[in-house]
C-alpha cells in the first residue's frame, strides 16, 4: 500500500532520534583528563563509530547513577530497618 512506509519503501526504525548540536569547552584542572581524551574520541570519529562511543559514555554514567541510587535506597532501608528493631 502506497505511502505506509515512507518515500523509500523501508520501514521506520524504532525508537526517537537525538540531535545535538552544542559546544562543550574543556577546562583543565577542573574537568578530569579522561572527558578531555573522550571529547577527542568523539570529534575525531563519524558516523556509527562516533554513536557508539556516545552510547557508551551515557550507558556507563547512567549504569553508574543507578548504582549510586540504589546504595543511597539500601542503606536508607538499613537504617529504617535498624531503627525499628532497635525499638524491641
Amino acid at each position: 500500500m502506497a505511502g505506509t512506509q515512507g518515500r523509500s519503501g523501508r520501514k521506520e526504525a524504532p525508537g526517537r532520534v537525538f540531535k545535538f548540536f552544542f559546544y562543550y569547552r574543556y577546562v583543565p584542572g577542573q574537568d578530569p583528563p579522561g572527558l578531555e581524551t573522550l571529547l577527542e574520541a568523539i570529534v575525531a570519529n563519524q558516523g556509527a563509530k562516533r554513536r557508539d562511543i556516545l552510547r557508551s559514555a551515557l550507558l556507563g554514567r547512567a549504569q553508574q547513577a543507578q548504582d549510586t541510587a540504589d546504595r543511597a535506597e539500601d542503606s536508607q532501608a538499613t537504617g529504617l530497618l535498624n531503627a525499628m528493631f532497635d525499638e524491641f
